[in-house]
């Protein structure tokens, strides 16, 4: 799935990961339900997804006699034909007869356009019905807490937030919705999967988890699948003893089943400064789906406290294993605001719900929407920006900044770069990342205007202790340099001469197994042993041709046929390479011949 747009700020680099922008003025959006209407004290708890036809399908609790968790509770609905321009009254589609009917948790079955919504009444029974169209009318819940719930738990809850449909592996269809669960006599707390293979007639209980508490008391579960066809769980931490974190994580493998790993609070949980409370997750990008990265947002508060303030739009590149910018990303509220949910209106668009206070946190339910743009781009503002394009099939143009001139090269047309701000900014995508495996990267350069250091190629990070990959000309010690680093540990290689003769040299930098190498017209320049790990961690990433990535230094020269391999080429190929400009080398994945 794509968002596509255009970004409203241009992102930086700073030390560890690119910024986004701070704020997201105007994309408040607009109440939906508010306290009163149809005889409710408030809503609360909202749970949003996106019909086959479009219609937006929006759930929460109406409660009265007040607003607390426990009452006459019933679930109603709303709907949007017009993108969430105009809704709908609110409809009971799950009443609670007297007693607390709540967590509504959704899920849509694109092959069928069934909607399936669970529910729970008193915080220990479940229930199950559906729409056949598009959320106009519902069957009446029926119970199925034998089939999902343990005898040994006294307290259950589904959701609160939509369900998913797996998209990969052989369980692709199947109906995954997240719970939680409390042991007899008020025992350990924990996380839960649900999950369907009939489009959601029937249901029945996978993977589950209470290894954490007291540590570690998981409710709420947001659930995504990762495009390796794993799920991750993200939970509330209701305050366990394990003070470093208020949120958890859990993974399964199998398609809901169980937990590969049970609920933890590690680093990435850790970095989320958020206070106790509900958030939501949606899978925004996806590789496997045709995306040049994976991105999944993540709705929920930052401002740690007793109040939740401050709803925020974060993101992860790499399936919540880091957040970017953990303490930033767009604000969307930064009054007072508390539960999310999230879903795609189309290729374009994210709708959110959320709770806004009419007192300390909740009482409103709002409904905006946005697009990536208005998060940011990993690549910037690139409206306009002239593109050079990608020769290797994978359609990662570069962008061309500061306006390099094209000019003769080694074969054909090269590109020629002042000195000053011009370069070769590379789209950010997961087929340009290294890791930890073999690699070739190689092209020609030229140059030999000036005695200042000048970048060849500066590739995933800057600065002392994050992981990079570079290639830099350095004639004033009459030499190349070429730098990997993984985490702190890092190796150079460096020639014995600086090549600034004004004509084309060939350059290779390569890693296999343990060597680094780097090649320049053909012959083995210097060698190392390569350092352990990942040379690009972290997500997003910058590359630059001719520029280090701070702009600090710039290549007064040229460059032609850059390529990168997810391979260490043989020597014959990259004799081959630089004797014949060789385009049968199979599997680039990239090539700029400009």
């Amino acid at each position: 799935m794509r968002l596509r747009g255009v970004a409203i700020a241009v992102l930086g680099l700073i030390g560890a990961g690119l910024t986004v922008p701070a704020s997201g003025a105007g994309l408040e959006g607009k109440a939906i339900l508010s306290p009163g209407t149809g005889g409710y004290n408030c809503f609360r708890i909202p749970a949003l997804v996106t019909a086959n036809d479009g219609s937006l399908v929006l759930f929460a609790e109406g409660r009265k006699p007040t607003c607390g968790d426990t009452g006459a509770h019933d679930v109603v609905m709303v709907r949007s034909t017009d993108r969430g321009v105009t809704w709908s009254a609110p409809k009971v589609v799950h009443a609670g007869s007297g007693v607390t009917a709540h967590n509504p948790a959704p899920v849509v079955d694109t092959r069928s356009g069934r909607i399936s919504l669970l529910t729970t009444r008193q915080y220990n029974t479940v229930w199950a019905q559906h729409s056949d169209d598009n959320g106009v009318s519902w069957t009446t819940p029926r119970e199925i807490t034998n089939a999902v719930k343990l005898p040994a738990w006294d307290g259950y809850a589904t959701g609160p937030s939509h369900g998913i449909q797996l998209r990969r592996g052989p369980h692709a269809g199947r109906l995954v919705v997240g719970t939680h669960f409390t042991g007899a006599n008020d025992g350990p707390k924990g996380g839960a999967l649900v999950y369907s293979d009939d489009g959601g007639l029937n249901w029945q209980l996978g993977a589950h988890d209470a290894a954490a508490d007291p540590a570690l008391k998981v409710q709420e579960l947001t659930v995504f699948e990762r495009p390796d066809g794993s799920l991750f769980a993200l939970a509330r931490d209701e305050n366990g003893t394990d003070t470093s974190s208020t949120v958890a994580s859990a993974v399964s493998s199998d398609a809901g089943e169980s937990f590969s790993q049970g609920f933890r609070a590690g680093a990435a949980e850790q970095s989320l400064a958020v206070p106790t409370v509900q958030a939501s997750t949606l899978e925004l990008r996806a590789t496997d789906q045709g995306d040049r990265y994976n991105r999944v947002l993540l709705a929920t508060e930052t401002r740690k406290g007793d109040t939740r303030e401050n709803l925020t739009i974060r993101s992860t590149y790499k399936g919540g294993n880091e957040w970017v910018d953990p303490g930033g990303g767009v604000v969307i509220y930064g009054g007072m605001a508390a539960y999310t949910d999230l879903t795609l209106l189309d290729d374009d668009t994210v709708g959110l719900a959320y709770e806004r206070a009419a007192a300390w946190s909740h009482g409103y339910i709002w409904f905006t929407k946005f697009t990536e743009a208005d998060l940011g781009l990993p690549d910037g503002n690139t409206t306009g920006v002239p593109a050079t394009p990608d020769a290797s099939g994978n359609n990662l143009a570069g962008y061309l900044r500061g306006g390099p001139a094209p000019t003769a090269g080694r074969f054909g047309t090269a590109i020629a770069l002042d000195g000053s701000d011009d370069h070769v900014q590379l789209p950010f995508a997961e087929k340009l990342a290294v890791s930890s495996g073999d690699f070739t990267w190689a092209g020609w350069f030229n140059y030999g205007a000036s005695t200042a250091d000048q970048p060849i190629l500066w590739a995933y990070n800057q600065g002392d202790v994050y992981s990079q990959l570079w290639l830099r000309a350095e004639p004033s010690k009459n030499r190349l340099r070429a730098l990997a680093q993984s985490g702190e540990t890092a190796i150079t290689l460096t020639t014995t001469k600086p090549y600034n003769d004004r004509t084309w040299h060939h350059f290779a930098l390569t890693r296999q197994a343990n060597a680094f190498t780097l090649t320049i017209d053909g012959t083995p320049a210097a060698t190392t042993t390569a350092p352990l790990g990942s040379l690009s961690p972290k997500r997003p990433f910058q590359i630059h041709l001719g520029q280090r990535l701070d702009g600090a230094q710039n290549l007064h020269g040229s460059l032609d046929e850059i390529r990168l391999y997810p391979r260490a080429l043989t020597p014959t190929e990259l004799t081959t390479l630089q004797t014949t400009n060789s385009t049968t080398i199979p599997n680039p994945h990239l090539r700029y011949p400009f």
